[in-house]
């Protein structure tokens, strides 16, 4: 019998200095080929050793060191081996797999087809990990590229404002010092919420969100079953910041505080998804390679993470694309890209608002959905004690807490505000800026927000300063640059959903100082464009620098501080588009183009809420009278116009009193309604609608119709009086 395994071993020993001399005459570099001969041993060792007990061929084991050796003659197989010495990157593990069968084949040997992949990976990693390649260049590139993470993400700045400034107190603090972690619940478990009545799915409480299967978001890439998943948001609920957290922690490799027990290096690369969607060709590993921001990475350094599934991938705001079709056509090709068995083990995050999320874009069973949870009560509190101690020294920080809290006591409506983080932000903000006096509803606070950072921000941070305004020679008034920031947003927004174009929320230096050019010339007619589009450079400066409402995205590209602000002016501007030219049909036409388009969902509420009461009631009137192809849009106008009550509409019940009754008598039939046909959604965001009621002259009637309800056994004690402690005062 011959002794295969005496033979192979002593084949491979012979072999392996044998294809170092190749390799190496090849390149005709001035390698030592010693070192090269230990390379490839310390692979072939490393990959034996991992997995001592699943042998690589199926039938005849003791043939494996036989087999290597002709492998590793194999040209193919040299091929792999060459590319970290010519500065190539990693060996390519789909090419030495089909190398590794093809030898097999040769030799009809049975390869386990199961084992193949991870032997070879342990294999190429280690091979690559010693050689010089990886040794300087990676290992450089990578510490690199983790430290300008750090730099990049640790640096709060409040969702885009940044309060640089030289007094002490005004110093930005790091991320993790504000940073509060958000509960989410996984989404088959909100529908169980759903389904077991309104007290379940307040989630008013920390505990009541835990005992109802909701966990610390930050807990994600341990607890979830899947190492894919899509986490849903709405405005403002601190998607993007989450992914910043995770990206700080990863780059820091603070692992266990995200619930990873492992001494394995993982690799974080956030994306957002608006920027890869402005590639003429859409090729997620083309676009970490050519569109970092960082030094120069080596090429196939994104790669060789990637195929080791050693990423962490966060792919932040799929809404932000626009245009539906091209929002399909991202989802697609991250879809496609990650089920690619080489890339197909790291962890993948996306983020999006639920509008505009199709359920089909990632299936669940492979792709699981957590929802982001509104703040409760213990969140708020301490997101306020964290912002302010991160400004003031203990006892001014303890000053100003007790001043919001007591303002936020006082003032029930803005307690329901709060629980989103980015109206936190904006109610901390105006309080330390404008006083205790805070606005009510989500528009006014928009506004105040907004004139903070055209005016009180700039006047109240720099007062011994010449104002911004001073150096300009055109622009007179901060009034004029409200216009501006306007007229910019809705031509921002309006990129989206318009053919070919992608709709994105960052605009390009040159198309930026051209547009606000345009816009300014409109304003001062008296000047030439040219002069127009020096002072639009002048202004972009100061207003990036100096108030926070346009802020820079990578090199010569700037955006909005959050989409919200673009939504806000957005609408500001169709409502001075209206008033100006004295025409409410501008504002119909616009609620007629887009009723539809979730891309413009927030534009048309802040829109509608910002009239009077009878354009108020005109609008809502061509919401629910719009003209309907199905069932389904009777629901989304209905819901939609549910919506617009929520908001807070001052003086609508005074004017158009029929008009809101219709829809608060339609929006509780549906929620007692047993209507089996009725989906889960659609109910979800009834009764998220009505619970939005309270505080605002709506919340009574709405109770009183619930009260007939429940005195015909439609609606039971428990949820009964879970809507009066929400909406009112209980039944005497």
């Amino acid at each position: 019998m011959v002794d295969f395994g005496a033979i192979g071993l002593a084949g491979v020993k012979a072999v392996i200095p044998q294809v170092a001399k190749v390799i190496i005459d090849k390149l005709n570099k001035q390698f030592n080929r010693t070192e090269l001969e230990k390379y490839i041993k310390s692979g072939i060792t490393a990959a034996k050793e991992k997995y001592p007990h699943e042998p690589l061929l199926y039938y005849e084991p003791d043939r494996l060191d036989h087999f290597l050796s002709e492998v590793l003659k194999y040209s193919g197989v040299q091929k792999e081996l060459e590319k970290p010495l010519k500065d190539e990157g990693a060996p390519d593990i789909p090419n030495l797999i089909e190398a590794f069968k093809r030898v097999a084949g040769q030799l009809e040997i049975t390869l386990d087809e199961d084992k193949l992949e991870r032997w070879i990976s342990v294999f190429a990693d280690t091979y690559f990990q010693q050689t010089p390649l990886y040794s300087i260049e990676y290992k450089n590139a990578k510490e690199d590229y983790l430290t300008n993470l750090t730099v990049s993400f640790k640096k709060v700045i409040f969702e885009g404002i940044d309060v640089i400034g030289e007094d002490e107190q005004d110093k930005i603090k790091e991320l993790e010092e504000i940073f509060v972690m958000p509960n989410v619940l996984e989404e088959h478990k909100k529908q169980d919420i759903l389904k077991q009545g309104l007290h379940q799915q307040l989630l008013l409480t920390d505990d009541s969100q835990k005992a109802s299967g909701a966990f610390l978001a930050g807990q994600l890439l341990s607890q979830s079953p899947s190492q894919k998943f899509v986490i849903l948001g709405e405005p403002g609920s601190g998607k993007s910041t989450l992914m910043r957290y995770f990206a700080l922690k990863l780059a820091r490799q603070q692992f266990q505080e995200l619930g990873l027990h492992t001494q394995t290096e993982l690799l974080p690369i956030l994306i957002e998804i608006r920027k890869l969607a402005a590639q003429s060709n859409i090729n997620l590993l083309a676009y970490l390679q050519d569109c970092t921001p960082f030094k120069k990475i080596p090429n196939g350094f994104f790669d060789y993470w990637l195929e080791q599934g050693k990423a962490v991938i966060l792919l932040d705001g799929l809404d932000e694309i626009a245009d539906s079709n091209k929002r399909s056509q991202i989802a697609k090709h991250i879809y496609t890209f990650f089920k690619q068995e080489r890339y197909a083990q790291n962890y993948v995050i996306i983020t999006s608002r639920p509008a505009g999320y199709k359920r089909d874009f990632f299936q669940t069973e492979e792709f699981p959905h957590y929802y982001i949870l509104p703040f409760d009560e213990d969140k708020i509190n301490r997101f306020i004690k964290q912002w302010h101690d991160s400004r003031f020294a203990e006892q001014e920080s303890q000053k100003w807490q007790a001043r919001l809290k007591e303002v936020l006591e006082q003032q029930e409506r803005i307690k329901l505000l709060v629980q989103n983080p980015l109206l936190l932000t904006i109610v901390v903000l105006l309080h330390r800026y404008n006083g205790s006096r805070l606005p009510q509803r989500r528009h006014k606070m928009y506004e105040a927000a907004v004139e903070t950072l055209l005016r009180s921000w700039e006047k109240k941070k720099y007062p011994d300063e010449e104002s911004y305004l001073a150096k300009l020679k055109y622009i007179t008034s901060e009034e004029y640059v409200r216009r501006l920031m306007e007229s910019l947003a809705y031509w921002v927004h309006s990129q989206g959903g318009n053919g070919d174009q992608d709709g994105g929320t960052v605009i390009d230096q040159d198309t930026l100082i051209k547009q606000l050019g345009q816009d300014i010339k409109k304003l001062k007619k008296e000047i030439e464009l040219f002069q127009a589009e020096e002072e639009a450079k002048r202004l972009i400066e100061h207003i990036n620098n100096r108030m926070g409402l346009l802020n820079e995205h990578g090199q010569d590209c700037y955006a909005f501080v959050h989409k919200t602000f673009q939504e806000y002016l957005c609408a500001r501007d169709i409502d001075y588009q209206y008033r100006n030219e004295g025409d409410f049909n501008i504002v119909l036409d616009c609620i007629k183009e887009h009723l539809y388009n979730p891309h413009w969902r927030e534009v048309l509420l802040l829109l509608i809420v910002v009239q009077p009461p009878k354009p108020t009631a005109k609008a809502i009137k061509e919401i629910l009278n719009h003209e309907k192809e199905n069932e389904e849009d009777f629901y989304h106008n209905l819901l939609f116009a549910g919506n617009c009550l929520a908001e807070d509409p001052q003086g609508l019940r005074s004017e158009d009193n029929e008009l809101s009754s219709e829809i608060l008598e339609q929006l509780v039939t549906l929620e007692v309604s047993k209507d089996s046909q009725i989906d889960d959604k659609i109910r979800f965001q009834v009764c998220d609608i009505i619970r939005r009621l309270s505080q605002t002259e709506f919340a009574e009637p709405a109770l009183k119709l619930l009260e007939e309800k429940k005195d015909l056994n439609l609606i039971s004690e428990e949820q009964m009086q879970q809507y009066r402690t929400v909406l009112g005062k209980p039944r005497s």
